[in-house]
């Protein structure tokens, strides 16, 4: 493995693990039980002990990371300055999401009204319009190691990137608009 590949996966599992110590840091003011799951209205509808949620959650999105990582890297067998953008981007999105979902959880058990729904929206917006952004950008080369079914012909796989790159752009779109209506 590239010693990049292992900076990553060392410093995404070190950002998944990061907000351990908020935790630690209020965790006489939390409740015993906390919400970690929520309905479409911000409501919480599941509940974990104090422990799971502030240590757990944490180390069981550590551990999907670095298996996440670990397969990109072992099964595209690609060095890091030939991964395709959107591979990098994917690299970071559970340890994003990991600390913005902590963040949320503790706000919540703490009495703050956050808007669940809203913020997941944005960070998903965001992501959705980044990678749209990035789909027409990739090689077809590096699209013949990566995808599969490969696609036949570099016109085909040029369409193919461009329909997608609209469609996440529009995707994205949509989720931010629907924090102001929502």
């Amino acid at each position: 493995m590239e010693k990049k590949s292992k900076n990553t996966i060392i410093l995404s599992i070190i950002i998944c693990l990061l907000p351990i110590i908020l935790g630690i840091i209020v965790y006489n003011k939390l409740p015993e039980q906390m919400p970690i799951h929520f309905t479409i209205n911000d409501v919480p509808d599941n509940y974990a002990p104090k422990n799971f949620a502030l240590f757990g959650i944490p180390v069981i999105m550590a551990i999907i990371q670095a298996i996440c990582v670990i397969s990109i890297t072992k099964i595209k067998n690609l060095k890091n300055s030939e991964k395709p953008k959107i591979i990098k981007i994917m690299e970071w999105f559970i340890p994003i999401m990991t600390v913005a979902i902590y963040i949320i959880m503790i706000e919540v058990s703490l009495g703050s009204t956050v808007y669940v729904g809203k913020s997941v929206c944005l960070i998903l917006g965001i992501l959705f319009m980044i990678i749209g952004n990035y789909f027409p950008k990739m090689s077809y080369e590096v699209a013949k190691i990566v995808f599969h079914p490969i696609p036949k012909s570099e016109k085909t796989f040029r369409r193919m990137t461009k329909i997608m790159g609209y469609g996440f752009i529009l995707i994205g779109i949509v989720l931010l608009i629907m924090i102001i209506w929502v």
